[in-house]
């Protein structure tokens, strides 16, 4: 897919900067040893000379396979002795060579295939995360926990339906808090509705932090927000930035899709809000949509279809009580 110069850029100085620590990390742990080990550092010209001599005998043509035999015994004999100094001394024998991150290319972001240079997946990689990470500079995501999550605020007394908020939030947390635990690419979705300020957003974002920690990929957008951004790069003609976005959204571990039905609705929200879940979903990619719409709503402004893939593909998690922001 196609991405801005702009996340091409963060993605190869973060790919750069990678490659330049474990190099200098292989450099710094390379002189501390020849410091306390002077033979490793003599075993080192050694085999370099050998591979002068190597090459002088290959051009020399005279007695060559002799000499290349007897350089090639001398090289291995030297190597088996570094390696046993190193031993010795209580390091591996890797101990010395840079601990890329990538061991396919090295935190270049390219090997060769097949007498092709071809973009390695780690580089790809980088290039999601980078453009994720763009979408998620303005979200709070460092902000909502579930040790921050407080359940006290919430009734224990049956409302008129006979819910009790305390006993169905207790539910709906202990439900997060396994999701989150329990979080893999493949999980399965969750539509959270409610009234505003019953702490949808903050249960979600705190399952964001802790896949986060597991090494997933998250981008949360709020839903008017995303889809205006959306709709300026459409009927702008900028659609490498739209195809980015979308891109971005569709290909991340996890997206959380806040305030859904709170943005200006129009034919191409709808349809781009369709589009976005119903290709997570093909793909087998969880996504986290919340709403203050009531499953008749939902229907009502979009599409009885697209509610009803919803429902069949996501935990549906009900929020009661009174809007707890107006205790804080």
């Amino acid at each position: 897919m196609a991405y801005s110069k702009h996340i091409y850029d963060l993605a190869t100085k973060k790919l750069s900067d990678r490659r330049a620590s474990a190099l200098s990390v292989a450099d710094y742990r390379k002189n501390e040893t020849y410091r306390e080990i002077p033979r490793l550092s003599e075993i080192e010209r050694e085999l370099s000379s050998i591979g002068v001599s190597t090459a002088k005998a290959v051009l020399s043509g005279k007695d060559a396979a002799t000499l290349l035999t007897s350089l090639k015994e001398k090289s291995v004999a030297l190597q088996k002795e570094f390696n046993g100094l190193l031993l010795s001394h209580g390091y591996s024998v890797d101990y010395l060579e840079p601990q890329f991150s990538c061991d396919k290319c090295s935190d270049t972001g390219f090997i060769e295939f097949d007498n092709k240079t071809i973009t390695c997946e780690c580089y790809k990689k980088l290039l999601s995360d980078c453009a994720c990470e763009e979408l998620n500079t303005i979200s709070p995501l460092s902000l909502s926990t579930f040790d921050s999550f407080k359940l006290a605020l919430y009734s224990d007394k049956p409302d008129e339906r006979g819910n009790i908020p305390y006993v169905r939030m207790q539910k709906i947390y202990d439900f997060c808090l396994k999701y989150a635990t329990e979080f893999t690419p493949e999980s399965k979705g969750i539509l959270m509705k409610g009234d505003t300020g019953l702490g949808k957003t903050h249960l979600s974002l705190a399952i964001a932090n802790e896949v986060i920690k597991k090494g997933y990929s998250v981008v949360y957008v709020s839903a008017p927000d995303i889809l205006s951004k959306l709709e300026k790069e459409h009927f702008t003609y900028s659609y490498s930035q739209e195809q980015e976005i979308m891109q971005s959204l569709i290909n991340c571990d996890l997206l959380i899709l806040d305030d859904l039905g709170t943005e200006f609705a129009t034919n191409f929200t709808k349809s781009a809000v369709y589009n976005i879940f119903n290709t997570r979903v093909n793909m087998g990619k969880p996504i986290i949509i919340n709403t203050n719409y009531t499953s008749k709503e939902l229907e009502e402004n979009y599409t009885q279809r697209f509610v009803s893939r919803v429902m069949a593909s996501c935990s549906v998690l009900s929020f009661i009580g009174t809007d707890i922001r107006s205790i804080l």
